[in-house]
């Protein structure tokens, strides 16, 4: 069912919503996701934005960063990051293809991930090869792979990315995913998903490990999550993947001490994920200074 709304949502973004002009569409998307989280949504001004969804939105429609299709292709932005910060971060690849009939799943070993290159959410983890749907899985991909996701968010990086199936080592189920969101080549804070496939909740910790009272999306971890040993490493390495852009967020992962590197998001959220108090929306803008574009 939830596979079947998402089709249904997307064919409304890209026959029907596309007739709306760029400011329009972004608050009438804000707004669904915000009633989608039942956040209190607030009168979005996209001429004179100040709060972080709004600065966000702004980018999207007035500031293509010439990287931006680079590191949203999951495939080409493997190079980049290799140049930037060395290839021992990236997680080994299987495969690459650009059809879903081309996937050797005989070939491929018990455990991997197999997620396009031009969309978010659009995976499959494998954990055992054995209990796998193949034609299911060669369905899914063929639908995701006729997808432009340019039309979900009108995220301009996305929309001239060559369509292709990525495969890569399976590290583990559930790991240690750290999100840190970068200013100007700065990190700020980072974002820990905890309880993904159960409830959900977020915690955010700044850059000295003080853990911070807001979050975006979801209700605020009452746990506390360790300060990795790696954490002035992950740092370091953050600091050179975001220094080219206005605003970034850097994903990494950590498996076995190892860091490794996960993607850059230039818009979370699709640029309207709800946070609890709006307060927090237009206190975490104040971080992201605007261009005179």
């Amino acid at each position: 069912m939830k596979d079947f709304l998402r089709h249904i949502y997307y064919l409304l973004c890209r026959y029907v919503f596309i007739l709306l002009p760029d400011k329009h569409f972004h608050i009438l998307t804000t707004y669904l996701t915000f009633k989608r989280f039942n956040a209190p949504f607030y009168d979005m001004n996209l001429e004179q934005p100040r709060s972080f969804n709004e600065k966000l939105n702004y980018l999207k429609m007035h500031h293509q960063n010439p990287l931006g299709t680079l590191v949203a292709d999951k495939v080409a932005v493997r190079n980049y990051v290799k140049e930037k910060i060395g290839e021992q971060y990236l997680i080994p690849v299987l495969g690459v293809y650009n059809t879903a009939a081309e996937i050797p799943f005989e070939q491929l070993p018990e455990k991997f991930v197999l997620k396009t290159n031009h969309g978010s959410g659009w995976n499959v983890v494998c954990t055992n090869k054995q209990t796998l749907d193949i034609a299911l899985t060669r369905k899914k991909f063929n639908r995701w792979l006729g997808y432009n996701a340019f039309y979900l968010s009108r995220e301009y990086q996305y929309k001239n990315i060559p369509p292709a199936i990525l495969c890569e080592s399976f590290l583990r189920y559930n790991i240690e995913d750290y999100k840190f969101f970068c200013f100007n080549g700065e990190p700020a804070f980072v974002q820990i998903d905890i309880g993904r496939f159960t409830k959900h909740e977020r915690a955010y910790y700044d850059t000295n490990w003080q853990k911070l009272d807001f979050s975006i999306c979801y209700s605020i971890a009452k746990e506390e999550v360790p300060k990795p040993a790696q954490l002035n490493e992950m740092l370091e390495v953050v600091r050179k993947l975001s220094k080219d852009f206005l605003f970034a967020r850097v994903d990494l992962y950590l498996h076995d001490d190892r860091v490794f590197f996960g993607e850059i998001t230039m818009f979370p959220e699709g640029a309207h994920g709800p946070f609890l108090n709006n307060a927090d929306d237009y206190k975490v803008g104040e971080l992201l200074q605007l261009p005179s574009l």
